[in-house]
């Protein structure tokens, strides 16, 4: 694998930069009441440099929310995490308010194939299905989910819930997401899933 050298590198850093420069913004204030020359000056550089590398405001936020997954894997090593993590993550994703109302507006937005979150968030759905089916075959190698659930299919169903509750918890009134996904998991895999 080479590694980039260069003009190619100095953008893709330039890129990585204001894609972080966005994130933090966003998590601070939320991508409604971000501007563009204020990204441009947190990252220290200037708009023209920023539309350079961004066309659209748009465009950038894609790239902050996968600023925001290259962080959490570089941590925990996927998007979707154990089977017995789901419960704890989606509590503490729904207190990070600023970004889950960017990640579920894009979310929405990205159902229309034509739209440039389209990609970021096909990707992202295949590999964390790919993750959870891969930690429910694991449990079931224990012995801990029953030999007979289909690990793609139930990932598929866990990640919608994960979803669903998440947008449920944001437009209020709040409720308990860690208990809900938690028996979720449990009505689908068994009561032995996350001992």
């Amino acid at each position: 694998m080479s590694t980039k050298r260069g003009p190619y590198a100095k953008s893709d850093a330039r890129r990585r930069s204001l894609s972080a420069a966005a994130l933090e913004l966003v998590r601070e204030k939320g991508h409604r009441n971000v501007a563009i020359s204020e990204i441009a000056e947190f990252a220290e550089t200037s708009e023209p440099t920023v539309y350079y590398h961004f066309p659209t405001k748009e465009s950038l936020l894609i790239a902050a929310l996968q600023q925001h997954d290259d962080e959490n894997n570089r941590t925990r090593g996927d998007e979707a995490g154990p089977i017995a993590e789901m419960g704890g993550r989606a509590e503490a994703g729904v207190q990070r308010t600023n970004y889950a109302r960017l990640y579920n507006e894009l979310a929405g937005a990205a159902a229309d194939p034509a739209h440039p979150a389209n990609t970021f968030f096909r990707e992202r759905w295949s590999r964390s299905v790919a993750v959870v089916a891969a930690d429910i075959r694991r449990l079931q190698e224990l012995g801990r989910v029953p030999e007979d659930i289909d690990a793609d299919d139930a990932a598929h169903l866990l990640l919608a819930a994960w979803e669903g509750l998440q947008l449920q918890w944001m437009q209020g009134p709040p409720f308990d997401i860690r208990a809900l996904i938690e028996s979720h998991i449990r009505a689908l895999l068994g009561p032995h899933a996350i001992d």
